[in-house]
């Protein structure tokens, strides 16, 4: 074990674990114990109770329980030892290892000690007033405040200076072995901060295990570019670089307070969001995001907002993530910035952009499905196609068949292609209870549909002529225009419906009537829904071979037009001279049809002829 139970006694009875776990929970008294949300797992009524006399906690909701050593290592992810030297130093205990403690951790105290004087060095260097002025000047060209290099603790390895290893009390035996530097050809010991400002990376106890360093431009300038603008202490065995996230120690309160924890890619991230008012902020140590980081941060979390840089880098470990939810039994959400910013330039540029970014952070397999929409290749109906079969396989893992629903929706409104026609593509097993809920229900799931048609009930007057019933393919969706066309109230409306006796239509109107738009830009809406349906009926009619010869000739004339049309609405979407058009060609193509012949064609032989292609 490394220490005797006397000493392991000492600690436990020096130890006030209300005091110890009220640093992380709000407890409140009740009786002779403390009760409050368990930190283990989310609920809204306190299920967690710490008993202060006994030194014992006990959640009676997920039953997680123990004392304060099991409190430091469930919360802050160190073994028994680690958590009983992190409690004893805070109680101020002196505790002694046994003779039979393994040399590795005589190793490690040597380490701790080791890291923790040099970061002191390090943050002496900065603030001296010639050699630390340089690296000043660049945080706080980068936005970094004073407040922020006291708090992080970050420091300076300067150029000119040289290392006082043996009056830090390092080892030279130590040097490589933990991870502080390395000896050059002539066998001198170097720093690898060396030219670098320096962040300090610490544990979850708040112990510093190693350091990340940034290069100072004239530094980068000196060495002709050729250095790298990030480099990190080598691991060692107090740091590894995939289960130690930074500023965990620093966040982890707030992270358990707020039931998420964001995750950045630079240490300069995590400041800047810090300088926001955004606490629950970690970053990872040059690495990718891994299991391991994710095993420790589910402790305190069950929601990981992954806020990762806009280029494609970034974005690519984001969605390399995806599919960890279901085994890790958490929830990520994804981040998006414009332009390639970083979030600590978005930060600096403009603080406004930062909130509304995470306010609009999406579920993983909404980030992913959207990445591919908005890249895929849709100039064709095979194309198309191609982009709905690998979106289906996307969700097709997704645990809850509402979502997956909603996705194939999705799915749907960006493709063109049918819900039913979807939901084919599903393995069985994923579909069944999706199609209950969706399957032949467009009425709600074709959103382009349903949002033209809620303007229209909003605006029957300014939308007379231009929301039609051409534009529609559900039979429900054109009944409910043709009973507004001309109708001077939506009481008229509502006596025009219930006249046809369809609970299904007259559910949609009120529903329509009783929801506000979700926009008020109705002209994006429209355009929507007419290059969506323009695309399908040319589509439709570049595959139909029932048309006597002079209506070939015709249609062979209109569809250059019709293309060029579309591809110009595509555009730009406010050029409603276009919508006109298309929606005058669309009239004049479905108005010679009767309504189920229009929905024959489309749901039956062009479902036939489309989900071929899937």
């Amino acid at each position: 074990m490394g220490y005797s139970e006397l000493d392991i006694r000492r600690v436990l009875d020096a130890t006030d674990i209300v005091t110890l776990i009220g640093a992380s929970v709000a407890l409140k008294r009740v009786g002779r114990r403390y009760v409050g949300l368990c930190p283990f797992h989310q609920e809204r009524t306190g299920s967690f109770s710490v008993n202060g006399e006994d030194g014992v906690y006990y959640c009676f909701g997920c039953h997680a329980k123990g004392d304060a050593i099991t409190f430091v290592r469930e919360t802050q992810g160190v073994d028994f030892v680690e958590a009983l030297e992190y409690l004893a130093d805070r109680a101020h205990v002196a505790i002694e290892q046994t003779t039979n403690a393994p040399a590795d951790r005589n190793l490690k105290t040597r380490l701790f000690d080791g890291y923790d004087r040099l970061a002191q060095w390090y943050q002496a260097q900065l603030a001296d007033p010639l050699r630390g002025e340089a690296a000043r000047t660049y945080l706080s060209e980068r936005g970094v405040v004073a407040e922020s290099i006291r708090s992080f603790g970050l420091g300076l390895s300067p150029t000119r200076v040289q290392l006082p290893i043996a009056r830090l009390g390092i080892e030279p035996g130590d040097w490589e072995e933990g991870g502080f530097g390395y000896r050059d050809q002539h066998g001198s010991l170097v720093d690898h901060m060396h030219g670098r400002i320096v962040f300090p990376i610490r544990d979850a106890t708040g112990r510093v295990v190693a350091f990340g360093g940034r290069i100072l431009p004239e530094e980068l300038e000196r060495l002709e570019g050729k250095a790298a603008k990030y480099k990190n202490s080598s691991e060692s065995p107090v740091y590894r670089k995939r289960r130690t996230l930074y500023n965990l120690d620093r966040a982890r309160a707030s992270i358990v307070d707020q039931g998420v924890a964001i995750v950045c890619e630079g240490y300069t991230d995590v400041i800047a969001l810090d300088q926001l008012g955004i606490t629950n902020v970690v970053a990872t140590c040059g690495t990718a995001f891994s299991e391991e980081h994710l095993d420790v941060l589910r402790r305190f979390a069950k929601r990981i907002t992954l806020f990762f840089d806009a280029d494609a880098a970034g974005q690519n470990a984001a969605e390399r993530l995806w599919g960890e939810e279901e085994s890790r039994g958490v929830v990520f959400d994804v981040v998006t910035l414009p332009d390639e910013l970083d979030p600590a330039d978005a930060a600096l540029k403009d603080p406004a952009l930062v909130h509304i970014a995470l306010a609009r952070a999406v579920p993983i397999t909404r980030f992913r499905l959207e990445r591919l929409l908005s890249h895929g290749d849709f100039s064709s109906t095979e194309d198309r196609s191609r982009v709905a079969k690998e979106a289906i396989a996307m969700i097709e893992r997704h645990p809850n068949h509402l979502i997956r629903g909603e996705y194939v929706a999705l799915i749907a409104d960006r493709t063109g292609f049918s819900v039913n026609e979807l939901m084919l593509q599903l393995p069985k097993g994923s579909r069944h209870r999706v199609i209950e809920e969706y399957a032949g229900d467009t009425t709600v799931t074709d959103r382009p549909a349903v949002e033209a048609l809620r303007l229209l009930v909003h605006d029957p007057e300014g939308l007379d002529g231009i929301v039609v019933a051409e534009l529609f393919r559900d039979p429900t969706h054109r009944r409910v225009v043709d009973a507004i066309g001309g109708a001077s109230s939506l009481w008229e409306v509502q006596q025009r419906l219930t006249e046809l006796e369809s609970d299904t239509v007259l559910e949609l109107f009120f529903r329509l009537a009783s929801e506000r738009p979700e926009t008020d830009n109705s002209g994006d809406v429209i355009a929507t829904l007419v290059l969506r349906e323009s695309k399908l009926e040319l589509s439709k009619v570049t595959r139909s071979l029932r048309v006597s010869a002079g209506e070939l000739t015709t249609l062979i004339a209109e569809v250059p037009r019709i293309r060029l049309l579309i591809e110009e609405l595509q555009e730009d979407r406010t050029k409603m001279e276009l919508c006109g058009e298309l929606i005058n060609w669309l009239v004049s193509m479905r108005s010679n049809r009767d309504g189920a012949d229009v929905l024959a064609s489309t749901s039956s032989s062009g479902a036939d002829s489309v989900s071929g292609d899937l």
